[in-house]
């Protein structure tokens, strides 16, 4: 417990002087060239987990680091391209089926190309490495892949489907569909993937917003976290988990100006996963409060 608060801490921190620097570097995003750096803090906490025994329970930290770039390769084509770190400290109490940590290490590489003012491709292939406990290894490989077009109706309207690979995952191809949609001049509402909800421009730094969201990924234990008493059936040793918040609640987003904002959020998780998927184990949580802080700069 001591060690899990000491990182949230440590977390909390971090964000100040790393808002200054971001501040201190951010463009005004203008131009197809460029790059977004943003870092994000999330505590999820305490719920029970119904599945591995009284008084057994979990609350979480996440850390998030995301480096996020394009260049133009012609007048309608860019390289998309970028670095995405993660890393979730489980602090756990009762019987122990979880691991202490996940983490993730992911290079996204795609391409976006526009056929006309209407219509636009998106690709993106997001090579990662995911574990738990240990250090990431080659065995921990994953390759999700998306496809998505957008087709603009008008500056007010645009609509987006396509799919989602991701070999490790329950739903192995994921139809996604969207919209982005200001149906009033300070309104906007977004149904995407992994964020949606409506939008209020309150005044031209502030804006307020209620959010929907996914949170979570896929990641390869190389031991067994139970006890050896606890492990009934077969062994979770070189098995993956699949980790899941659905969420829902409130955010106000502040921009400091020069491209650069701050966010908070505040909410409910109401559905929360553990899901060994390989193995047949499921660890259903319940409906815990969440609070999340971050920065984003566009340079």
């Amino acid at each position: 417990m001591k060690s899990t608060t000491s990182l949230r801490l440590l977390g909390l921190a971090a964000l100040a002087p790393l808002a200054t620097a971001v501040f201190a570097l951010a463009q005004p995003a203008g131009a197809r060239d460029g790059f977004e750096l943003s870092a994000r803090l999330t505590h999820t906490g305490s719920s029970d987990l119904n599945t591995a025994g009284p008084a057994s329970s979990v609350a979480i930290d996440s850390y998030q680091l995301g480096l996020r770039a394009s260049t133009a390769l012609t007048d309608a084509t860019s390289l998309l391209y970028g670095l995405d770190w993660s890393r979730s400290e489980l602090d756990g109490s009762g019987a122990q089926w979880l691991p202490e940590n996940l983490k993730s290490l992911a290079a996204p590489l795609g391409v976006s190309h526009r056929f006309n003012s209407s219509w636009r491709l998106f690709s993106t292939v997001s090579p990662r490495l995911a574990g738990a406990g240990g250090d990431l290894g080659s065995a921990g490989f994953d390759l999700p892949v998306m496809a998505l077009a957008s087709y603009t109706v008008s500056p007010a309207l645009t609509w987006s489907f396509g799919l989602r690979y991701g070999a490790r995952s329950d739903i192995k191809i994921l139809p996604i569909a969207g919209v982005v949609w200001k149906f009033a001049p300070e309104w906007e509402f977004r149904l995407a993937w992994p964020d949606s909800g409506v939008s209020y421009r309150a005044t031209s730094q502030l804006t307020l917003r209620a959010v929907a969201a996914f949170h979570g990924g896929d990641y390869r234990l190389k031991d067994d976290p139970r006890a050896p008493a606890d492990r009934a059936g077969a062994s979770l040793a070189d098995s993956w988990l699949e980790y899941r918040e659905i969420r829902v609640g409130l955010a106000a987003e502040y921009a400091l100006g020069r491209g650069v904002s701050l966010r908070a959020d505040l909410g409910k998780v109401v559905d929360q996963r553990f899901d060994y998927l390989d193995r047949g184990l499921k660890l259903d949580g319940g409906t815990p409060t969440y609070f999340a802080l971050g920065v984003l700069g566009k340079f």
